[in-house]
């Protein structure tokens, strides 16, 4: 079975980076969806990322799960078909009433079912498969052994990396009752990444970690190989609302890892790039219930922690001494665990306290000490500004194409494919020459110069069976047509 990589984006400038890596996206409109703080898409701009995402071979799956007022009902059907209108490629979905409904009157629309619908056994999934579900996104307290178990009439879909709930999925109340927003209704407050009193007899119980509910980040690269081998269809990065270079580091991470494993049948963990991933985001890692890990909470802290990277060594009132065990540079973050502190590298100065812009692992350097330490500490690193930067401005790589032309006194004949599409035309441009004749490198040379589009010929062959002339602006204009006529295609 063809593995996928769904990826998170939440908002045009995430997807053009998700694009890079993935499968598929999965994003979400303004209302209904389960991340109402993500920055989201408008009606038009959902438009354009479907045509933007299939231009890329990407698919798009739209998130419509929350749980849906009767009030609402008929909005979200008509949200829903205007989804579906756009030829988006799924729509993820909560609530049964919905999916009942699509089920009855739009049979043709592709429903996801969404891991808040709670899924955990066999007799639920052939419920939905009657339902006309084609896939459902398993709640994330199954382990990989039981859903090898279950039944091969639906497609199976698991979240590989990110953030995890402490709640069962789909049925937390807390931040409801607590601040009146419902996660269920995409307005999760978070309570659970707050420090607690714990009581016991009524009596407070002295703690030295407080963050009794908060769960560590999924990280399941270890076992990638086992996953590869195992009836999940799609796997999910978790991250709507985290960085570009979250969303484009992590996808090439676990894209990388798969294509290896396609070559191979063995996946090797590059531990250079493992310590980037704490970068992004680290609130601890483990492998999740979905591998038995007894290692879920981090009771120390709620917040990305980052990775270590050295330790200090001296500190005065001014500046601050760190011998380094990974690398350093200028306008990196950085923390101090004891202190709990952290600060932005604005100056980073080597061991003579002369400035540098970067530092490398094994290195002693100075920072200044704006955050008043005072002792001793471990130092990690919470924000790469590398990393950030590199995503910032990454260029999309170019889609791969192949073309052939054919010269004849009856026209110039053009055939462009991207190995699935196939766009071809005749073009009346040809004349008897007089002075010029038109060359193979004249149609090669034009051809070529396909600046801002998308796409970069592979391989053009031309053959020209009789001498003929061709004005370079009608060229031109040939190559802009079946460049078009192929892009359109490609964003149905």
């Amino acid at each position: 079975m063809d593995k996928e990589l769904l990826v998170p984006a939440g908002n045009k400038e995430a997807l053009k980076i998700a694009v890079i890596n993935a499968d598929a996206v999965y994003i979400g409109g303004k209302s209904f969806g389960a991340r109402a703080y993500a920055d989201n898409f408008t009606l038009d701009e959902l438009k354009e990322a479907v045509s933007y995402a299939h231009l890329y071979g990407v698919k798009v799956y739209v998130t419509v799960n929350i749980m849906i007022f009767e009030r609402e009902f008929k909005q979200v059907i008509d949200y829903i078909l205007y989804l579906h209108s756009i030829n988006v490629d799924a729509i993820i979905v909560s609530d049964i009433g919905v999916i009942s409904y699509l089920s009855k009157n739009y049979p043709d629309i592709v429903i996801h079912l969404s891991t808040q619908a709670h899924v955990n056994n066999e007799a639920q999934i052939r419920q939905f498969k009657k339902l006309g579900v084609k896939r459902i996104v398993l709640n994330r307290e199954l382990s990989l052994e039981e859903i090898n178990k279950l039944p091969d009439i639906m497609e199976y879909e698991v979240f590989i990396h990110g953030a995890l709930c402490v709640s069962y999925s789909g049925w937390c109340l807390m931040s409801y009752f607590k601040m009146k927003r419902s996660g269920n209704r995409g307005c999760c407050a978070g309570i659970c990444r707050l420090p607690f009193n714990l009581y016991y007899q009524n009596k407070k119980v002295p703690l030295k970690n407080p963050y009794l509910l908060s769960t560590k980040e999924l990280y399941t690269a270890s076992y990638l190989e086992k996953l590869m081998q195992s009836k999940v269809k799609s796997f999910k990065i978790e991250g709507r609302m985290k960085s570009l270079a979250y969303v484009g580091f992590v996808s090439q991470f676990y894209k990388d890892l798969m294509n290896q494993y396609k070559e191979t049948k063995k996946i090797v963990i590059d531990k250079s790039k493992e310590k980037q991933l704490e970068y992004l985001y680290h609130r601890k890692f483990t492998e999740g219930y979905l591998f038995n890990s007894n290692n879920i909470m981090n009771y120390e802290s709620s917040n990305h922690i980052g990775g270590k990277i050295g330790k200090v060594i001296n500190v005065n009132k001014n500046m601050i001494q760190i011998k380094l065990s990974e690398d350093l540079n200028q306008e990196d973050g950085i923390r101090f665990v004891k202190a709990n502190k952290g600060m932005i590298v604005n100056y980073l100065y080597d061991k003579n306290k002369k400035l540098i812009n970067k530092a490398s692992k094994g290195q002693i350097i100075w920072v200044d000490n704006k955050l008043n330490i005072k002792t001793k500490d471990e130092v990690f690193k919470t924000l790469s500004r590398q990393l950030e930067h590199f995503y910032e401005n990454i260029s999309i790589p170019k889609i791969p194409i192949y073309g052939e032309i054919e010269v004849k006194k009856d026209g110039l004949w053009v055939m462009i494919s991207d190995k699935i599409n196939v766009v071809q035309q005749n073009f009346m441009i040809v004349s008897e020459p007089k002075n010029i004749v038109i060359t193979k490198e004249d149609i090669l040379r034009q051809f070529n110069k396909l600046g801002n589009t998308p796409f970069s010929f592979l391989n053009l062959k031309v053959t020209i069976k009789d001498k003929v002339f061709i004005n370079i602006k009608d060229l031109n204009e040939a190559r802009r047509t079946m460049i078009n006529l192929l892009k359109q295609r490609r964003m149905k």
